[in-house]
């Protein structure tokens, strides 16, 4: 089932067919037919800001790595699969927090969780699996909205904290800026701005009394990121940190 992605950046880089194509006959696998229409339609990117999608190259230049990797730090567990199974497996895709995504021949999809010793198996449908990773829960929270954020271009990254959780969410939202808002929890939001390339993820981590708020935007964007800026501020937050690209003004 194909995925339906809210795309967040001004741009995106498909890849052709063909590529995938190449892919195939240089690691002499198939991979599942949907992820190469996913690679056309969208390229390489992040899903929610929590599943990493690899292209060809990504997959081919972190093969060797990843395989040294299983083959000298397994801790997974498997009814029916072992470490000797991944010796040939395909690292196609994963998390910032170090999850994996393996392609085994004749298996299919399998997760190899960060935080748990349990390999979990996803199905054969890369796009079924980057929406389990998203959507169920098990590793992440679950989202209720899929959005896609190119890497095509680099973005302008911020964090804030302070201020209240309500408020924050209210500002943000007033300036009616966002075309749709991804909630993952009660304590977190997710405003998706099309408009200036990216998102504010307003969240309050579990236990913790502190507010969180990340900013990213496409640095020609100066000035809708200004009004961002100005509402943040008028609630108490303030910027600790900003990498990336800096904005155009």
């Amino acid at each position: 089932m194909a995925l339906d992605l809210i795309v967040v950046s001004t741009e995106i880089e498909p890849v052709e067919h063909v590529a995938v194509a190449a892919l195939e006959r240089r690691l002499g696998i198939s991979m599942p037919p949907d992820y190469a229409d996913l690679m056309a339609t969208y390229g390489q990117g992040s899903v929610c800001n929590a599943f990493d999608v690899w292209g060809p190259t990504r997959i081919l230049d972190s093969l060797d790595g990843m395989r040294e990797m299983w083959a000298e730090y397994w801790f997974w567990k498997h009814l029916e699969l072992g470490q000797a199974d991944f010796a040939d497996a395909v690292p196609v895709g994963g998390s910032s927090d170090g999850d994996q995504l393996a392609l085994v021949p004749g298996r299919g999809l399998v997760m190899l969780p960060r935080h748990s010793d349990e390999a979990i198996d996803v199905g054969s449908s890369y796009t079924d699996a980057v929406r389990w990773f998203c959507t169920s829960g098990r590793l992440v929270v679950a989202s209720d909205v899929l959005w896609f954020a190119s890497w095509t271009r680099q973005s302008c990254y911020e964090n804030w904290a302070g201020g209240e959780l309500n408020p924050v969410r209210d500002a943000i939202s007033a300036l009616g800026m966002h075309v749709a808002v991804e909630a993952s929890g009660a304590d977190a939001s997710t405003f998706l701005i099309p408009a200036m390339g990216g998102h504010v993820s307003v969240l309050r981590p579990s236990g913790d009394a502190d507010l969180y708020v990340h900013v990213r935007f496409e640095p020609e964007f100066a000035a809708l990121h200004a009004r961002i800026e100005a509402a943040l501020i008028g609630t108490g937050a303030r910027r600790m940190a900003r990498w990336g690209a800096e904005p155009v003004t």
